[in-house]
């Protein structure tokens, strides 16, 4: 089965699974270079099928991650156009009167000036706005065409995956628990009409039990973003980032208003009051908290609300591994707490959980599906290997570099060793890797990523300051040895943790070593344990840095200026290096060197 696996909602993503077997998967943003985008993934089904050297012809199935996609939020571009200021004029212009004045404004109407067209030439006067159901119906026909036209792939091969089949889906079998049982557990802000559901694998086979309407959950973290003045969809993380810096003192009053909202019921979520619209309810009710105090009570509402769920979940299905998928999930922190539940023995979140890897859950889905129509064996669908699913630029890059002159302009050293560059580490230096195929999801994990010494707490302010110019409470990560990780890491149950989807309590001795890697107030680490196995240039790298520092670790972050995708062309990844003060840059094996590093 060769399968065309494609995300059309927010961040758009494609991917191609070859007899049960993830070959390729990347998503749009990594070639229009706008993060989030939302534009139909063109370039991205181009790669997925040049890369495995099939046509359209050759494929058994087109699966969409979802069976209902807003047209409106599409053609706007809401996730990846919108500013802090537009999601604030959605929520006077549209949503309030929508929810609270007992209007009906369509979202076209209401931003006309965010209409974006050129995403699909000569097409969108196809699709009828006039409510969701004419809306969905003339957009998915339309969308069909555009699949068919571009690919050469007959209509009646493309199909749909109900939203949260395919999140479950991708966090089952792409995991690595098979043959024992495991709950898996969906949560987002909503999805064809869900927003969280719980399923039981056993055999290899996922039956949903349990689905929830009422989960807020994804919901309020984006509203609560936008009231601290953060954008949407987008900045979450710095919320979680904010949360442990708040005192306990101060998060008792916003806690106790989102505790008299939803509750945990058995498998349920239930309310106390129910908010008619989350946005103006919480303004109302949250003003005049300190910024850090709700930061910390939704945190810490969201863990407690997460860990009963599963709890009740666990006890009540007698299973004791879950895995996890969706939006919430992308939560390390809350990861974290569930983790620690008592009788919980394994738990595994895979990377981009969230709507980016409805492509990859559909494939999974639909092989699954064929298999057990043909009574096969599901040992035909091979779990994630790693997440380098992209691009791999190597046999370029020495070319790129003479052709450009970035010979004359910097000191190339080609066929550099991992030596070489763990040496400018241990002396400070700050160091950008494009080398292999580039990484799948939000995290950079060795192939797209800025490395640095993490013995020093003041290369936090250098990296921000010179390079990311991010937010100063935001912390970095660790890339550490696996074989290191029982000195660092507090990790009794021994979950695996190869691609930073869960945040760990860390050891004195980590907190010596690699200070810089750690959330500076809480000294927790969301790490990616890497192996000669599965990144064995990467490995090799920290593996130096060992050897002539003692520490198993180095400091991690992705390879992007402030606001851009992470790098991935040759070309990005010298614009990142160009207009930032990394000192080095590895293209493949072949390492450029600023002036001050010669």
């Amino acid at each position: 089965m060769k399968i065309l696996g494609l995300s059309l909602g927010q961040l758009t993503t494609a991917c191609l699974m070859i007899d049960g077997r993830i070959v390729s998967c990347i998503s749009e943003e990594r070639y229009s270079r706008q993060k989030n985008e939302m534009s139909y993934p063109k370039k991205a089904i181009e790669f997925c099928m040049k890369q495995s050297n099939i046509s359209g012809a050759q494929l058994d199935l087109v699966a969409i991650g979802s069976e209902h996609i807003p047209a409106d939020y599409q053609i706007t571009k809401h996730f990846s156009s919108f500013s802090t200021r537009d999601y604030l004029r959605s929520q006077y212009e549209f949503w309030k009167p929508k929810l609270l004045e007992g209007k009906n404004p369509r979202w076209v109407d209401v931003f006309k000036d965010k209409i974006d067209t050129a995403q699909y030439p000569g097409g969108w006067d196809q699709i009828d706005f006039t409510d969701s159901q004419t809306q969905w119906k003339t957009y998915k026909s339309f969308i069909h065409k555009t699949i068919s036209s571009q690919i050469g792939v007959s209509i009646d091969k493309i199909v749909h995956v109900y939203h949260h089949s395919a999140h479950a889906a991708y966090a089952y079998y792409a995991s690595p628990f098979r043959k024992k049982p495991c709950l898996v557990f969906t949560m987002d802000a909503y999805g064809d009409g869900v927003s969280a559901s719980i399923s039981v694998a056993e055999d290899d086979r996922l039956i949903m039990v349990a689905k929830s309407t009422t989960f807020f959950i994804g919901r309020l973290y984006r509203y609560i973003t936008l009231l601290l003045g953060m954008k949407p969809n987008e900045h979450e993380y710095k919320v979680m980032g904010l949360a442990p810096y708040a005192k306990d003192a101060y998060i008792k009053g916003p806690y106790e208003i989102f505790a008299k909202t939803m509750y945990v019921d058995g498998l349920e979520f239930k309310y106390r009051e129910k908010p008619s619209d989350l946005f103006f309810f919480f303004k109302d009710r949250l003003e005049g908290y300190r910024f850090d105090a709700i930061a910390g009570a939704l945190q810490k509402y969201t863990e407690d609300m997460l860990s009963q769920w599963v709890t009740n979940a666990l006890r009540h299905f007698g299973i004791d591994r879950a895995v996890f998928s969706g939006g919430v999930a992308l939560n390390i922190k809350a990861l974290k707490t569930i983790g620690e539940i008592e009788g919980l023995r394994e738990i595994f979140c895979c990377p981009g959980a969230g709507d980016e890897s409805l492509g990859l859950g559909a494939c999974y889905y639909a092989e699954a599906d064929y298999l057990s129509k043909h009574r096969l064996s599901m040992e035909e669908l091979f779990p994630m290997e790693n997440a380098y699913l992209g691009e791999d630029t190597d046999a370029e890059a020495a070319d790129f570099i003479r052709r450009n002159g970035y010979d004359k302009k910097y000191s190339v050293i080609f066929s550099a060793t991992p030596r070489q560059v763990a040496k400018l580490l241990a002396q400070g230096k700050v160091i950008a890797r494009a080398a292999g195929r580039c990484e799948f999801g939000p995290r950079a994990l060795g192939n797209r990523s800025i490395m640095a010494d993490p013995r020093d707490f003041g290369m936090i302010a250098k990296i921000n300051e010179k390079i990311k110019n991010r937010d100063f409470w935001m912390p970095f990560t660790p890339s550490i040895l696996s074989e290191r990780q029982d000195d660092y890491l507090v990790n009794p149950k021994r979950f695996l943790a190869p691609y930073m989807t869960i945040a760990f309590d860390t050891t004195p001795l980590a907190r010596t070593h690699f200070p810089a890697a750690l959330h500076p107030y809480d000294k927790t680490a969301r790490p990616q344990l890497v192996t000669a196995l599965t990144n064995p240039g990467y490995y090799a790298i920290i593996k130096e840095f060992e050897l002539l520092t003692g520490v198993g670790a180095i400091l991690n972050t992705s390879f992007n200026l402030h606001g851009e995708p992470i790098a991935h062309s040759l070309s990005d990844s010298m614009h990142v290096f160009e207009n930032s003060d990394i000192d080095g840059l590895l293209l493949g094996e072949h390492f450029l060197l600023k002036k001050l590093c010669a």
